[in-house]
């Protein structure tokens, strides 16, 4: 016991004589040096993400379209993924809460594929009774897609942390990215990173609605605990999670981490990293503040940041930018002294995640509105416009042919969007090429829900083909008035037993008593 203790005082004093005999200079020769590769790591990774993302290729929205029906109880979310990375999709998930995100139900997506939904992924939750909905998209997409061979990586949406709390629970976050466990020893084994936002609705210069983020939040999880600070004189451990704006110009990244070495090697905070993508190499890093929280209880380190320090900087790029998020990814990395020098390994790294800041909401529910209902004779083609101020998609979206009159409808057909922007106003279509019609004249029915079914809101009076000489129903005698005549006329068609297609006015095919009725009604109704 006593040598125990003479060595660890042994080990003490060589420390403090080791840490005088370093002059301030060397001190903050170590501390760049270490803080170098650090950086250098968390720029390498970040420009070959920033990278895949940016091409041509992949420029476009990510989700173009995020949508849902109202809080119903089978609740639908639908999601358009682009073109480039449709290819690409693996798989997706929607994530719903409605009980205000203290837990998240999911379903898995699927691909619609159908005529208007081409690229439109398609899940479905089913709501215990709430009248209120959070949701999110989160997919998995084959990095070969992006250019790349990272594998799979995520890009996701993700709970909106709208009370700003810290730290967030676990049921505010969303995985960004996932890594190999067991790759690392447990303290530096990275096995996910996580993030949240809060924020609120903006509408851009060129009237787009976005989120303007106004703090954003990042967890790095361990396989072991968190965190090691290391001894006086190393080895160090570092604890970061580097971002970067996938449209930014220039090669510039940014890191939000922890450290605690004995000549801080890296004071928690927020770092700015440049670097010449020719020679891969950094050039420079900055804090552009110490001003975060942290917290690395437990097996997390996770930091919070107003979004603002990095929007601000003029290398930061356009923002907001088309995806309306950032790449995320997370490195450990130990660093010890090697003579005056500094030796750094990286000992863990992940996978890039891309993050994007928005959440759908609604409470309540406002009525669908549909306007200009429309029959093209030409191409036998209904057609009608649907628009819904809460932005809500709907589940049910038909079109009855029927008699007229209240006449019996015999045919149903699913209309077709030509867009997904249900806020701005879509217009749907449905063909009657095809479809077993007689020429005549028929009422169009057309049906919409975002919720619960109800009755048609619209009707429309249309003529397939040639109607004939009947250009008024029930005008038997062809004069242009409905009067007694025409009653008449139609008594006397029905003892003969003959038939008169202006006279069918239940278009049942056949002439009867209900023909006579419904004649004797419309002539008394005026």
């Amino acid at each position: 016991m006593f040598k125990t203790k003479l060595i660890t005082i042994l080990i003490l004093i060589s420390s403090f004589i080791i840490g005088n005999e370093l002059t301030l200079e060397e001190q903050r020769i170590i501390r760049e040096r270490t803080l170098h590769e650090f950086a250098q790591a968390i720029w390498t990774q970040a420009m070959e993400a920033k990278q895949a993302f940016n091409t041509t290729a992949v420029r476009e929205d990510p989700i173009e379209s995020f949508s849902t029906t109202a809080p119903r109880s089978d609740f639908y979310v639908n999601a358009d993924i682009s073109d480039e990375l449709q290819a690409g999709t693996q798989s997706a998930t929607v994530y719903v809460s409605t009980d205000g995100q203290a837990t998240w139900q999911s379903s898995s997506a699927e691909l619609l594929g159908t005529d208007g939904y081409e690229n439109t992924w398609e899940g479905i939750i089913n709501n215990p009774g709430g009248i209120e909905a959070y949701s999110y998209l989160s997919g998995l997409v084959d990095s070969e897609a992006l250019g790349e061979d990272y594998g799979t990586i995520i890009v996701s949406g993700s709970p909106h942390n709208v009370n700003g709390n810290w730290p967030p629970g676990s049921n505010l976050y969303a995985v960004l990215a996932n890594d190999e466990s067991g790759d690392a020893s447990s303290n530096y084994d990275i096995t996910t990173i996580r993030g949240t936002y809060k924020g609120q609705d903006a509408v851009d210069d060129e009237g787009n609605t976005y989120t303007d983020i106004e703090r954003f939040y990042l967890s790095l999880s361990l396989s072991g605990g968190c965190c090691d600070v290391g001894g006086l004189f190393g080895p160090w451990y570092l604890y970061g999670v580097g971002i970067v704006n996938p449209e930014a110009e220039e090669a510039v990244a940014y890191a939000i981490g922890y450290g605690d070495g004995g000549f801080g090697q890296l004071s928690p905070g927020l770092l700015k990293i440049t670097g010449d993508l020719a020679t891969g190499e950094i050039g420079g890093f900055d804090y552009i503040t110490t001003n975060i929280d942290y917290n690395t209880s437990g097996n997390d380190m996770q930091a919070t940041a107003l979004m603002s320090y990095i929007t601000s900087d003029s290398q930061w790029g356009t923002w907001p930018n088309s995806y309306n998020g950032f790449i995320v990814l997370g490195v450990t990395v130990e660093a010890s002294l090697d003579g005056l020098d500094v030796a750094a390994t990286v000992k863990d790294q992940t996978d890039p995640g891309l993050m994007i800041c928005e959440t759908t909401f609604q409470t309540g529910n406002n009525d669908p509105v549909l306007t200009e209902p429309a029959f093209d004779t030409d191409t036998s083609e209904l057609s009608i416009t649907y628009t819904d101020e809460d932005g809500n998609l709907p589940w049910w979206k038909n079109v009855q042919v029927c008699y007229p009159d209240g006449g019996v409808c015999f045919l149903n057909i699913p209309m077709i969007p030509d867009a997904h922007n249900y806020l701005e106003g879509v217009r749907y279509t449905a063909s009657l090429l095809g479809q077993d019609i007689a020429d005549g004249l028929y009422e169009a029915k057309f049906w919409f829900s975002d919720d619960m079914p109800g009755e048609p809101q619209v009707h429309l009076d249309i003529t397939i083909g040639d109607s004939g000489a009947c250009e008024l129903l029930g005008d038997s005698n062809e004069d242009g008035n409905l009067n007694v005549l025409d009653v008449v006329l139609l008594v006397n068609i029905v003892l003969a037993g003959e038939f008169n297609e202006c006279a069918d006015l239940n278009g049942d095919g056949s002439l009867n008593v209900l023909d006579i009725v419904l004649l004797v009604n419309i002539i008394l109704q005026g």
